[in-house]
Formats: C-alpha cells, sequence, structure tokens
C-alpha cells in the first residue's frame, strides 16, 4: 500500500472490517473477534481473520486467552469470551451446563455445582465419565446432600501476597503465606513488571523490591516443590494467578502427574490472598446446591433455543458471509455491504426463573400456607404460627434466598417461634443460600438458648456439630448459671457497698484534716495579734489555772495532754481543751 493511499474512515484498523453504517460500527466493537485481535495487537501478536477465530472457537476455548503460554488453562476465558461459547458443550443425558455451573442427576436428585469442579473443560465431559467422576469424589449424607470427599488445593498469587492451601473432606491438611515488598504504595505494579518496560529504576527502594520479588519466586517454588507429594494425590488443583507469573508452577507441574487436567484455574474474582480467602475459595469451589427437575428441564429448553437462534443466525451468516470476511487494505470494494445480523441476546438463566417463581410462589400467593406462617412471624402471632404448623407436612420447605422456616424464625429475637418450629421437626442442619445455619443467623442470646436447649432434651436427633450449635443447655446448667450469676450480683453489690464506706471514712478524714488546718492557722494569727502585755497575762493565767487545779493538769488539754502554755483554751464545765476538736472527742468519752 502506498503512502499516497488512505484507509477509509468507515474501517476498524485492527480486524480490517469496512462498516456500513454507525449501528454495524457499534456491533463490531462489541464482538468477541475484534476483543481477541485488540488483546493480540497490545501484544505484538497479528491480529486473524474471523474464520481463523470461529475455528479457534471450536478446537480450544482455552486459546481465546490470546496467550502464548503452553501452560495457560484458560483462565482469560472470562475476561474475552461471553457465555455464548459455553453453549459449544457436549450432548448429555443426564447432564447440562448452564454458564459455569452445571446440573446433574445423580441417584434420582438433581444437583448443581462448577463444572470446573468435576472436570478441566466441558468438551471432554461424558455419561461416563461424569458417572465414574461422581462415584469416586462425593458422598450422599443422611438429608441427600451431595458432599465432595476428593483433596483439593487451593493456591492463590497476585503481586506481593501469595496464599496456599490444601483441604480433604472439609479439613485442612497443610497451608502457607507469604507476603512480600514487591509494590510500591499507590503505584499498584510489582518490580519486574516496571523492569521489563524498560528504564528500570536504580534506587534502594526499587533494588529491595526487585530482590523481594525474586526471593517470592524462590519461596513459592521451594513449598510447591516440598509438596509435590501431597500435590500429586489431590483431585483438583486450583489456582489464581497473573498470565505472566504462571511460571512458578512450571517446577511442580513436572513433578505431578497431569494426564486429567487437575491444574485448574479459579472460574470466579478473588480477593487478596490469605488463608481466610483461601478457605472461602474451597467451600465455593465445593459447594454442591440440590436442584430440582424444573431447574434440569428450563436449563434444557433454554439452550435448544439458543442453539435454534444461533442456527438461524449462522444461514444468514452463509448467505452474506462475503460481507463478513475482513477487508484487504490493498483491494478495498467500493460496492454497498448489507448490515450484519445482530448477535443473539443471551438467554435467561434458570438462576433468574427460580428465583422469580420462587418469590411468586411464596410471596405473592396468600392463599399458601408459607405465605400466612411468614406473616405470622412478622406479626408476632404466636397462636397463627402454631396452628399454621399443624397443617404443615414437610418443615424445610426452601423459601427466598434457599432460607427454611427455620432460618425465618432464628431472625426474629423471639424463641416462642424457634422452640414451636423445633419440636414440630425443624431442621437446624440446613445451611442457606449464604451457607449460613439458623443459629449463625440468630442474633439474640435467647434465640440461641433455645437451640441449646433442644440439644439438651434431644442430643443425638441432629449433627449439631454441623448446624454449628456450640454446647447444649440443660436445666441444671440454667440453674446453675443462676446462681453464679446471682452470687456474682451479690459479690458485686457487697463490693460497692464496701468501697462506699472508704470514700466516707476517707471523706471524713480529709474534713477532719482540713479542720484542724484551720484551727491551728487560726490559733497562730491569733497569738501573731496579741501584743507582749497581752501575751504575758495569757500566760498568767495559765499559771493561776494550773495552781487551782481545775481539770488542767500542768497546764495540759484535758482530752489530748497537749500543752495550753500560751494559748488561749477552750473551757467546758470544769475542763480546758486545746482545739474544739479535742472538746467533741472528750465529751463522747464522757
Amino acid at each position: 500500500m502506498s503512502v499516497s493511499e488512505k484507509l477509509p474512515e468507515n474501517l476498524c484498523r485492527t480486524c480490517r472490517y469496512q462498516f456500513q453504517d454507525r449501528s454495524d460500527q457499534v456491533l463490531h466493537y462489541k464482538l468477541d473477534w475484534h476483543l481477541y485481535n485488540v488483546k493480540q495487537k497490545l501484544r505484538n501478536f497479528a491480529p486473524i481473520t474471523e474464520e481463523e477465530f470461529d475455528a479457534r472457537c471450536e478446537d480450544d476455548l482455552s486459546s481465546l486467552s490470546g496467550s502464548d503460554s503452553e501452560d495457560d488453562d484458560g483462565g482469560g476465558v472470562e475476561d474475552l469470551v461471553t457465555s455464548q461459547y459455553l453453549d459449544d458443550s457436549p450432548e448429555l443425558s443426564n447432564a447440562v451446563f448452564v454458564g459455569p455451573h452445571i446440573i446433574f442427576k445423580h441417584q434420582n436428585f438433581f444437583y448443581k455445582c462448577l463444572s470446573r469442579l468435576l472436570f478441566s473443560s466441558q468438551s471432554e465431559i461424558s455419561d461416563e465419565i461424569l458417572t465414574e467422576t461422581l462415584s469416586k469424589t462425593t458422598n450422599l449424607d443422611s438429608q441427600n446432600n451431595l458432599v465432595y470427599e476428593g483433596r483439593i488445593a487451593v493456591f492463590l498469587y497476585s503481586a506481593q501476597h501469595f496464599a496456599g492451601a490444601v483441604y480433604e473432606n472439609e479439613k485442612l491438611l497443610l497451608h502457607k503465606t507469604y507476603h512480600r515488598y514487591t509494590v510500591r504504595a499507590k503505584q499498584g505494579t510489582v518490580q519486574g513488571i516496571r523492569d521489563g518496560k524498560g528504564n528500570a529504576p536504580k534506587s534502594y527502594g526499587a533494588s529491595l523490591r526487585r530482590y523481594n520479588q525474586i526471593a517470592l519466586f524462590n519461596d513459592i517454588e521451594k513449598l510447591l516443590i516440598d509438596w509435590s507429594d501431597t500435590l500429586n494425590g489431590c483431585n483438583v488443583i486450583f489456582h489464581r494467578t497473573a498470565v505472566h507469573n504462571r511460571h512458578v508452577f512450571n517446577k511442580v507441574k513436572e513433578k505431578i502427574d497431569d494426564k486429567k487436567n487437575k491444574i485448574r484455574t479459579i472460574p470466579f474474582t478473588t480477593y487478596r490472598p490469605t488463608l481466610k480467602e483461601a478457605e472461602r475459595v474451597y467451600k465455593l469451589l465445593t459447594k454442591v446446591n440440590k436442584a430440582f427437575q424444573k431447574d434440569f428441564d428450563d436449563a434444557v429448553a433454554a439452550k435448544k433455543g439458543s442453539e435454534q437462534s444461533e442456527n438461524g443466525s449462522s444461514r444468514s451468516n452463509e448467505h452474506s458471509s462475503h460481507q463478513t470476511k475482513p477487508v484487504n487494505p490493498n483491494s478495498i470494494p467500493n460496492s454497498h455491504l448489507k448490515h450484519r445480523p445482530e448477535k443473539v441476546k443471551p438467554v435467561q438463566t434458570s438462576e433468574v426463573v427460580e428465583q422469580k417463581e420462587v418469590e411468586q410462589q411464596f410471596f405473592e400467593n396468600p392463599e399458601n400456607v408459607y405465605f400466612k406462617i411468614l406473616a405470622a412471624i412478622k406479626s408476632q402471632n404466636h397462636e397463627l404460627f402454631s396452628s399454621l404448623l399443624s397443617e404443615l407436612v414437610k418443615f424445610d420447605e426452601r423459601l427466598e434466598n434457599e432460607n427454611t422456616l427455620l432460618h425465618c424464625c432464628a431472625i426474629t429475637k423471639d424463641p416462642k417461634f424457634v422452640k414451636d418450629l423445633l419440636h414440630k421437626g425443624g431442621n437446624p442442619e440446613l445451611r442457606n443460600v449464604n451457607n449460613k445455619t439458623p443459629y449463625e443467623l440468630a442474633s439474640d442470646k435467647e434465640v440461641r438458648d433455645e437451640f441449646r436447649r433442644y440439644m439438651g432434651l434431644f442430643p443425638d436427633k441432629w449433627d449439631y456439630k454441623t448446624a454449628k450449635v456450640p454446647s447444649p443447655l440443660t436445666p441444671e446448667m440454667e440453674e446453675e448459671q443462676a446462681r453464679k450469676k446471682a452470687e456474682k450480683k451479690k459479690a458485686q453489690r457487697a463490693a460497692k457497698n464496701q468501697r462506699d464506706k472508704q470514700k466516707k471514712a476517707a471523706k471524713k478524714e480529709a474534713e477532719k484534716k482540713e479542720e484542724e488546718k484551720l484551727i491551728a492557722e487560726a490559733q497562730n494569727l491569733r497569738m501573731r495579734q496579741l501584743t507582749p502585755r497581752e501575751r504575758c497575762l495569757l500566760a498568767a493565767e495559765g499559771r493561776l489555772a494550773a495552781e487551782r487545779g481545775r481539770g488542767c493538769v500542768s497546764g495540759k488539754c484535758s482530752n489530748c495532754e497537749t500543752g495550753l502554755d500560751g494559748l488561749v483554751p477552750f473551757e467546758r464545765l470544769e475542763f480546758k481543751y486545746c482545739s474544739v476538736t479535742c472538746v467533741r472527742e472528750h465529751k463522747d468519752k464522757l
């Protein structure tokens, strides 16, 4: 193409596709083909044609991440590919895919979980493999809940944080966390990424971060090698790592038998790598919810409708295939192009349909008995609640957010509802959509004690460890608690009275000292104000009083025997005193 030639304005410079109008341009920029080519361009790769893009989608979904790493297991699919490509899963008789989840039938019950928990890719699933995997890694409990019993490892690595944990049957076997200073404050990027862009900083802080990043890589590699025997026995190994940091798993991959592709990425967003976050991720990955026949039928119908829509759009594409091919910049046609067929809107998932139906069934139908029970709980009507419970046959019906009636009663601060429902047969082991039991939702102490009282009466009826009820509460224990509480209050009252007495005594002592101080200051002031003649007369009066023996011995106070020489005594009857305090004390003694 010569310099003098100019590209038309209605041309995508990335995909070399010519638009017909503005709406066609907006539609093209939303296509996954365009998004994929943009990422290819950012990585200095050549863009591909639409036919090549469709071929890659059919061959391997994981190649859509745009990464040239062979170790990438498709972690970038969630970022680039919409859910319409996940409908290319194989046809199964007892299972159907809904986005990243799978709804399957096992032992006459329907369940729903993440498909990546059981298989690395949806394309490799068959009825035989599904049955074999479920028989080896799952088990049914007493409530017909499907429990995953395999060993799972979870690794989270982001910037300067790393967390790794190995679980088996909900038990933590191994765990380790690392934290290194590799990210500058408010910078958001690690040192290695900045070094790769050229002009690497040479400051002391940059050198320290660069050293810490290398040390962090070495720590992680050493840990993975030390754990290689344990990881080799894992059913699945999940990790959440940026593409440019996945080389830390290369050494461990050499020592792990990965024939079944058990090293997989986590198919949802995670937060800062910590042990608590690893536990949260493990619970979400291994969570298997109960489903219904209706969910399975709706998902199958939605998939068939999506396939019919895609077949119709593909026939339209074949009819106008010459219009959707990328344009060669050296030979751009001048003919008018027809509008590209619009993308098929995603079919509403069964989860949304289920939520709407549940709300309509339990909250919009006044004739429904569950609606009446919830109204009685809200209005605190115990008589109506007790009468309605007698009409129920099943007490564990799932309501909004998978709550049971016992969940709804536990949220209230009235223990009577919980007591009635427990004695009628409410199951305290069931969990809601947030993985909470009724006891965990109870915020009032009396409501929690009602669960413990029931545990004391029927210790073997439920698995109270699963229900998160800590310990039983018997009448003897309540009496002992009441006695201890009364003794505690009595001791507190006695201590308070003792403190009050000490405060009064200390106050009285302070007042006495203050009074004596004032009297002494008054006497000193009086003596300073006397003339020498008056002082002599006062001394003579003291001598005369001593001679007469009128109760003063050698001129001393009748109470404390302090000398009265040079003082004007206080007189009462035949006694003389040095202060008013001595007058009072001597009066009390007499």
